[in-house]
């Protein structure tokens, strides 16, 4: 089973679903004539060996303290999972899709519960930061037809992308101002390259080589689960009602 959390610290990844639709874009020949569209690309990329059940762009998914999170966005997610989870080994079955489903639905309250409690203490985006960011998603497009493309495929405009970018920098100056985590200890650190060496099975460089990502990744992992831990916190209070 995989872990709750896996893709709870992992928000707003309808934004990895654009910016896969550009790298598409981009390893497509150029050369080829007359390509399929990226809209059909997409179509059969969902439903080639999908057990997923998607709801309708426009249909309610769930409905946090009052606020209606529609099916082009749960869509976006849960399409990114069941990706994520086939790259791990899990196949394709119906323990998959409700699988992606719980994690979909999971990640969605997780990041509006989390909002709602930075816009309540106050937190915004720098715009400034907001349109460079902008500027960066566009730069992913070889054209601006091609992301107008991408941006049909997945249900948004880019108005959206904009306020998902906004919301990803608020989520990420809450977690960084409000989510406190002890310091790795270098005992964590060792047990963690000891259980490394243990389980490879190639050679392995020296800890002091590995130490730096050792302990990146320990870290990583306590502030995940102390997002857990205020999601699961905040949700206690929130209104949740789930629609599918």
């Amino acid at each position: 089973m995989i872990k709750k959390m896996k893709f709870a610290f992992a928000p707003f990844l309808l934004l990895l679903t654009l910016g896969a639709c550009s790298d598409n874009e981009e390893a497509a020949p150029k050369e080829v004539a007359e390509p399929e569209t990226a809209e059909e690309a997409s179509s059969e990329s969902a439903t080639e060996d999908s057990s997923l059940e998607l709801p309708a762009q426009e249909d309610v998914v769930v409905v946090v303290d009052g606020e209606e999170i529609s099916g082009n966005v749960y869509n976006s997610v849960a399409r990114q999972l069941e990706t994520t989870l086939a790259a791990q080994g899990h196949s394709t079955s119906d323990e998959t899709a409700k699988m992606v489903k719980e994690q979909a639905l999971s990640v969605l309250v997780g990041n509006k519960v989390i909002l709602n409690d930075a816009e309540e203490k106050g937190y915004e985006a720098d715009e400034k930061t907001v349109k460079e960011r902008l500027e960066d998603l566009k730069g992913q497009f070889e054209s601006e037809e091609a992301m107008d493309e991408a941006l049909k495929q997945t249900g948004f405009t880019l108005e959206d992308m904009e306020g998902q970018l906004r919301e990803q920098l608020v989520y990420e100056q809450y977690v960084a101002e409000e989510i406190k985590t002890a310091e790795v200890t270098d005992e964590e650190v060792q047990e963690a390259y000891d259980g490394f060496v243990e389980t490879s099975e190639e050679e392995v460089p020296a800890l002091e080589e590995m130490e730096p990502n050792i302990r990146q990744s320990l870290e990583q992992q306590k502030t995940q689960d102390a997002v857990f831990t205020r999601i699961e916190e905040l949700k206690k209070s929130a209104e949740v009602e789930v629609k599918i």
